[in-house]
């Protein structure tokens, strides 16, 4: 997947916002094209990128670049398994989802509730998209945003398909939105229900776990090495210029790796980026190749672990359900 940063503006201002914080970002500057059209583009194809993600800040706000972008890609031949697309939905008109329409887009549509709505008309005439939840403190279970889910269905009778994220605890978001350890016993109760519900048929549940059990299914691979989540041949971010970065959401000087052209250089980066991974307790860990050490910027390493090691026993519990003997089980 290529990662293309086009800048950090957005029309939001949620607290819990994992991208850095504003006094660390550089100087907000217009998109400029033509770098990446001369040396990015040529890199493409010569290394037959055929996933690529548009992110922001919130991308809406970047239109006019993302599509002078992607309609040269598609003029050069391009041709794309996923072009991804993650919003809060709110600035969408009728142009924008005739386009990622016609793009074939995967578009996630992040919630946000305590700082603003998605255009709930425009996103309902998206092909192929996810509501996604974002949970963090004081937001712990899934039960009411399923019930919304519902309420959605109804109103504009059409499916809507419900994801999971959570609360990466980066300098960017606000502590009071980190999970403790506290939060972890109540939460991971909530998960439980919600795999339950999956074996039990609901519809919604079964969503909010598939790609995730499908990720865990494909990576969980005892004894092979571990590679950081956001940073390897599986994710490459860049920003327009074809600097390449350990996060597509930290694109600034002290996160920068190298370039597209002469690869990841700075070794300095390199270990800040591996610094989970790397360690004995994430070298001897049986999931590593899964949860991949979690997001290397986060503040609450201990708690991102033990929740990974939490969600790895459901999804281990629902794949026995799902494939009996096939299972895939390792203890942590």
């Amino acid at each position: 997947m290529l990662n293309v940063f086009l800048g950090y503006a957005c029309n939001f201002n949620c607290g819990y916002c994992l991208q850095e914080p504003e006094d660390q970002r550089g100087p907000p500057r217009a998109p400029r094209l033509d770098t990446f059209f001369e040396k990015v583009i040529p890199w493409m194809k010569a290394n037959d990128i055929r996933e690529i993600a548009y992110w922001g800040g919130e991308p809406v706000v970047y239109w006019q670049a993302i599509e002078q972008i992607h309609e040269r890609l598609l003029a050069e031949g391009f041709e794309f398994d996923m072009v991804k697309f993650a919003t809060n939905g709110s600035l969408f008109k009728d142009h924008h989802i005739q386009k990622l329409n016609e793009w074939g887009a995967y578009v996630i549509v992040s919630m946000h509730e305590d700082f603003g709505e998605p255009n709930w008309g425009q996103v309902a005439k998206l092909n192929n998209s996810s509501l996604s939840y974002l949970f963090r403190k004081n937001c712990l279970s899934p039960m009411d945003w399923l019930e919304k889910v519902r309420d959605l269905e109804a109103k504009y009778q059409r499916p809507f398909f419900p994801y999971m994220h959570w609360i990466r605890s980066t300098d960017g978001a606000a502590e009071k939105w980190w999970i403790d350890h506290e939060d972890v016993e109540e939460h991971v109760a909530e998960l439980w229900e919600l795999a339950r519900m999956r074996i039990e048929g609901d519809k919604h549940a079964h969503g909010m776990w598939e790609a995730h059990l499908q990720d865990w299914r494909e990576k969980l691979k005892p004894g092979e090495e571990a590679v950081p989540m956001c940073f390897g041949k599986h994710q490459i971010d860049i920003d327009l210029d074809g600097n390449l970065y350990g996060c597509h959401h930290t694109v600034n000087d002290s996160m920068k790796v190298g370039t597209l052209e002469e690869g990841p250089k700075d070794i300095m980066v390199m270990s800040r980026i591996r610094r989970f991974v790397d360690t004995r307790d994430c070298q001897t860990c049986p999931i590593k190749t899964w949860c991949r050490g979690n997001c290397h910027l986060s503040n609450t390493h201990d708690v991102d672990c033990r929740l990974s090691k939490e969600k790895h026993r459901i999804l281990s519990w629902l794949d026995a359900n799902e494939r009996g003997i096939d299972a895939i089980t390792v203890e942590v």
